[in-house]
């Protein structure tokens, strides 16, 4: 007897430009023989009716067709030392598998994404995002747009986490997430903003950067910092053109970065450029001026602003942290997952 028992379908149009992937059926979902139908795919409804969405126009699928036993995904995993040498897939939660039984599930919601090749695909829930792109952490990676075989990938929070009383503050999350889907599936393509950055910008570099930046309309101002100082500072005169300096550099004697003269150049380059009454925008400016001035740098805040507070203002329902704000307000990748945080960086927290 086999696990793989599927009891429902898939429901939308063939040609649908949005397909959203869901995790199983449920109770509900399972006496209807299509997904979402039950509580959660009420929350869906509701929240795709806010961001312009509907129902009837999305392929509405699921990573598997088999109800899993009291709804439990987790009775479907299995271990590494149960498994066939023969499988190939990545964990799906760590160190947990798909039941090799249940492999016939993903080649038929691989088979339907080929069959619709729509312009964006919605993926519901951590299962959901590693169906289509063999990646982990939801939380992390939701309103980040990603690359799959089968085309771009919006993952967002599963709608059954709003039935939890600890989840309903997800809501306006998921709303948001749609929102930016809506726009996203009007193109098939994945559009990143085009910036140029100096990164480990030469001394010549920095003369002419900061020449522009005398009349810039604003500059945005974020530092890195480790062991009580900045190891790097970043500023940005347009959203097209920034620089990233450094400061540390554990490859070279003395972990720094510039000789001892260029390093005096640097620094009056940049206290120059901040003493000018030219408007500022941090993002949790307290933690980056609490270095800067301790560096004994002279800074000019007239008309500044700061991000966290503006969005906190504005959505005080909603995360503040960098990452979540990039997922909203730009179409940048999941960049807090480009690098580890180093044990010994200082945590920020916007970030």
């Amino acid at each position: 007897m086999t696990l793989y028992s599927p009891c429902i379908r898939a429901i939308g149009p063939k040609d649908a430009k949005i397909v959203l992937i869901g995790e199983a059926p449920g109770e509900q979902e399972e006496k209807a023989g299509v997904p979402f139908i039950g509580p959660s795919g009420q929350q869906l409804d509701s929240m795709l009716k806010i961001a312009g969405l509907r129902r009837r126009d999305l392929y509405l699928t699921n990573v598997l067709f088999t109800r899993p036993p009291g709804n439990r995904l987790d009775d479907f995993l299995v271990s590494k030392r149960e498994l066939p040498a023969s499988y190939k897939l990545p964990a799906l939660r760590q160190g947990k598998y798909l039941h090799p039984e249940l492999l016939p599930e993903l080649e038929r919601l691989h088979a339907e994404l080929e069959a619709v090749r729509p312009n964006l695909i919605i993926a519901c829930g951590g299962p959901a995002l590693w169906s289509v792109t063999s990646l982990h952490g939801i939380t992390k990676m939701r309103g980040a747009v990603q690359p799959s075989r089968w085309g771009k990938v919006l993952p967002t929070l599963h709608p059954a986490t709003l039935l939890y009383p600890e989840g309903w503050a997800n809501r306006p999350i998921i709303i948001a997430d749609f929102i930016k889907a809506k726009y996203e599936s009007d193109f098939s393509e994945i559009r990143r903003p085009k910036r140029r950055l100096l990164i480990n910008p030469t001394l010549e570099e920095l003369h002419e950067f900061f020449a522009l930046c005398k009349s810039a309309r604003r500059l945005s101002i974020d530092v890195e910092t480790k062991g009580g100082q900045i190891t790097l500072f970043g500023i940005a005169l347009s959203p097209a053109l920034g620089a990233v300096i450094p400061f540390y550099d554990p490859r070279k004697s003395g972990n720094s970065y510039w000789s001892k003269e260029d390093e005096i150049l640097v620094r009056a380059l940049i206290n120059d450029t901040l003493s000018r009454p030219i408007p500022k925008l941090f993002q949790n400016g307290l933690y980056d001026l609490q270095y800067l001035l301790r560096e004994q740098y002279h800074i000019n805040l007239d008309n500044s602003d700061d991000t966290m507070i503006l969005h906190h203002a504005l959505y005080p329902e909603l995360p503040k942290s960098l990452g979540f704000m990039g997922s909203i307000y730009t179409n940048e990748a999941s960049w807090k997952l480009l690098r580890e945080r180093g044990k010994d960086m200082n945590k920020r927290e916007d970030e």
